[in-house]
């Protein structure tokens, strides 16, 4: 139990969890590089590679909540965590939520998939019409 609470576990967590965050937001540019105007991605983009960007995501939130854990066993009060880690429980609630938009704007690119099939039909439909 001594060695959660040490000093040097807790920066080795933190890094940690920062290391991923940098990864993360490298993988995010390189992803979405056409969101963010940039004419190509900075490398090669496979199914690998979003996959293993997913896991990463998922890490940087399972250390976010072992560090709120810790932070919790050393207070051990809940108003006083609350009223001293607030921040860092909005984010950590928020993230998942923040990672559901990724699907969101899939099921978006879908949808407007479907409404030009749509009007393509109706177009189709009445030349059969006018014939």
């Amino acid at each position: 139990m001594k060695l959660i609470f040490s000093s040097s576990f807790k920066k080795g967590l933190s890094y940690t969890t920062f290391a991923l965050m940098v990864v993360y937001v490298f993988g995010l540019i390189n992803i979405e590089y056409s969101s963010l105007g940039i004419s190509e991605p900075l490398f090669e983009i496979t199914k690998e590679f979003v996959v293993l960007f997913d896991l990463v995501f998922w890490i940087i939130v399972s250390l976010l909540t072992v560090e709120l854990f810790i932070a919790y066993l050393k207070v051990r009060d809940a108003k006083t965590f609350v009223k001293k880690y607030w921040l860092e429980i909005i984010l950590l609630v928020f993230m998942p939520v923040f990672a559901g938009f990724k699907i969101l704007k899939l099921s978006l690119k879908i949808l407007k998939q479907i409404k030009v099939g749509k009007s393509v039909f109706k177009i189709i439909q009445k030349l059969k019409k006018s014939k």
